[in-house]
């Protein structure tokens, strides 16, 4: 392949082969002036006739940072590795110039991870946002990812990091009698050493046991803590004096991503197209939110050099293993570090008081009873009287949803429009996805719905109840459901609701990045094809009731089903199908009556039964 800097006679095939591709919709449209200006930061890729079959850019935005611009590769060469070929050379290039990170807004997020990139966000790249991003007209729902990669080698260099950095605190020596300590110390059990660690990336939310674990994990592993935390919609609150909490815990960094858009259009919308429920009522809410952290989790530790993962999941929950299968599946080479099936502390109490022999700031208290996670897709509840099944929710554990007795006395519409089975507007207004949800949230829980109250089996094979608030989600699963019964077939559809038991017990039992789920997903896609057009619901004190639906699409015909029709359905066929649906049956009966025998269901002969 000859690949080579761009000279001035090549900027008319550079804008052609662009913006070819800018009409589609896969690049931002260029001018010659711009690529003129530019030439020096563009590689070219040619064939053996010397025409242009490729291109790339690297712009800079400082002295250490620089994005990938432009890569286009033409239609007739696609598949031949023109593409890679010029991202190495470019990657090449930004070392030469000594960039430290290297990162790009794309859709073709497999081939840049190919090429040794990590899934990011946009909002970790100010100046690309500020620059280009906010005049861009699909800016508030906009479908690109952002991927990054360092270009140094982070033990080596002391480079600037991607997300805002404290000096790192004095990590404490590991006591010697620490360092050798053992999991279950009670005699007749096994005993196992800690690894070493270097650097550990912690799911952080701030709460009391996640912010213990910070002092234990430098007290016990004597590594660096970085605290990642992920904004999937649990609250505004839940982020006020995040940052300084987590350094004041003994963390070197805390690293917050908004990921609220990609937890709506990348998990939420996928399972809800799926329409997966766990027994027949649970709508997922902390399972489908596990592996997003978990993924971003990974992308950090890849990011910071860590070698190591953490979570404060216990040890008789499901959450530890949404976690850690997501680890293995991402990067099977992390450490994983789980303090509530190593440590001595083994209640809130324990917690309470290792947070304050350590100086750890926490707000809660030993009069907290309810063990709650919220994102932007539901608020679960578990614990105080709840442990008991025949113990009725208190009215005053509910945070997000009205009680219907509370809720308004009016009856509300709202309508939903829908295109390839992605929710996209609410009554007429176009929505990105984290918006859709959080304004069908405030719908819902005004009128008291989306409360599930259930007792649910575990994947640790322990029953637990938990009661949950999914107001917006419960909204959103009744509209595609009617939606999909105009524009999906009988076997399709029936097929799909067996699918989805399959698809959400993987969801709960955190197999997200499983074979078998995306194997699942790329059928239900294929499904959503025709899944467009609106359905209007009117909510009422915790009711969801249709109140119509339309189609483009739709596979309900009137005129087709009307009984006179007999260009389309004759009646007189149905014999014909009756006796061919059946035939398995007559044969039976048949064999059943043969030399005098009756069937099964014959009617019993009472003559033969004396009378009182």
């Amino acid at each position: 392949m000859n690949i080579r800097p761009a000279r001035a006679e090549d900027v008319a095939a550079i804008l052609a082969l662009v913006n070819d591709h800018a009409r589609r919709g896969d690049l931002l449209p260029r001018t010659a002036a711009a690529i003129h200006e530019t030439l020096g930061d563009w590689l070219l890729g040619k064939d053996d006739a010397g025409e242009l079959v490729a291109c790339v850019a690297i712009f800079p935005y400082s002295p250490v940072l620089a994005e990938v611009r432009s890569l286009a590769v033409h239609d007739r060469v696609k598949g031949g590795g023109w593409g890679s070929t010029l991202l190495k050379a470019l990657i090449l290039e930004a070392r030469q110039r000594g960039f430290v990170t290297l990162f790009a807004l794309t859709r073709a997020v497999s081939f840049f991870e190919r090429g040794g990139f990590h899934i990011s966000s946009r909002e970790r790249f100010p100046e690309k946002v500020w620059r280009d991003c906010v005049g861009c007209a699909l800016y508030e729902r906009c479908d690109e990812t952002a991927v990054v990669l360092n270009l140094v080698d982070p033990h080596h260099v002391n480079t600037r990091p991607l997300a805002p950095h404290r000096q790192p605190a004095a990590v404490a020596e590991p006591h010697q009698t620490q360092a050798q300590s053992t999991h279950h110390r009670s005699s007749g059990e096994r005993v196992m050493s800690k690894p070493k660690v270097e650097k550990v990336v912690l799911a952080y939310s701030g709460g009391l046991d996640t912010s213990v674990i910070v002092p234990w994990l430098r007290e016990n592993y004597g590594c660096e803590v970085i605290c990642f935390c992920a904004n999937i919609g649990q609250g505004d609150h839940e982020f006020v004096g995040l940052e300084e909490k987590g350094l004041a815990s003994g963390a070197s960094k805390v690293i917050i991503e908004d990921l609220r858009h990609e937890f709506a259009k990348d998990f939420l919308f996928p399972m809800m197209q799926a329409g997966a429920v766990y027994e027949r009522q649970y709508l997922l809410g902390t399972s489908v939110a596990r592996p997003l952290i978990a993924k971003w989790q990974v992308a950090v530790a890849e990011a910071e050099g860590a070698d190591a993962v953490a979570h404060g999941c216990t040890g008789k929950g499901n959450d530890q293993v949404r976690f850690e299968l997501t680890y293995k599946a991402l990067n099977p080479t992390l450490k994983v570090i789980a303090p509530w099936r190593e440590w001595e502390i083994r209640s809130r109490e324990d917690a309470l008081a290792y947070a304050r022999a350590h100086n750890v700031p926490v707000t809660q208290t030993e009069k907290s009873i309810y063990s709650r996670d919220a994102n932007m897709w539901h608020l679960s509840h578990e614990g105080g009287v709840l442990e008991d099944p025949a113990n009725e929710p208190e009215e005053a554990m509910f945070q997000l949803t009205v009680g219907p007795e509370q809720a308004p006395d009016e009856a509300e519409i709202v309508e939903i429009t829908f295109e390839k089975g992605v929710p996209v507007a609410v009554n007429g207004v176009q929505l990105p996805p984290a918006t859709l949800v959080e304004a069908l949230n405030k719908l819902g829980s005004k009128h008291g719905i989306g409360r599930i109250d259930l007792v649910e089996n575990r994947l640790v094979g322990m029953k637990s109840r938990g009661v949950y608030e999914t107001p917006g989600g419960t909204i959103l699963y009744a509209a595609h459901r009617e939606l999909e019964s105009l524009c999906l077939d009988r076997e399709t559809l029936h097929f799909k609701e067996q699918m989805a038991l399959r698809y959400a017990e993987l969801t709960y039992f955190g197999m997200w990045y499983h074979t078998l789920r995306e194997s699942l997903q790329a059928f239900v896609e294929e499904t959503q094809k025709t899944v467009s057009g609106w359905v209007k619901l009117k909510l009422y004190k915790g009711n969801v009731i249709v109140a119509g639906r339309y189609s483009p699409n739709s596979l309900y015909r009137e005129d087709f089903a009307t009984f006179g029709q007999e260009d389309v359905y004759d009646q007189a066929d149905a014999e014909g199908f009756i006796t061919l649906f059946g035939l398995q049956m007559k044969v039976k009966a048949m064999m059943e009556v043969s030399d005098g025998g009756r069937t099964r269901y014959a009617t019993i002969d009472y003559s033969k039964f004396k009378r009182d």
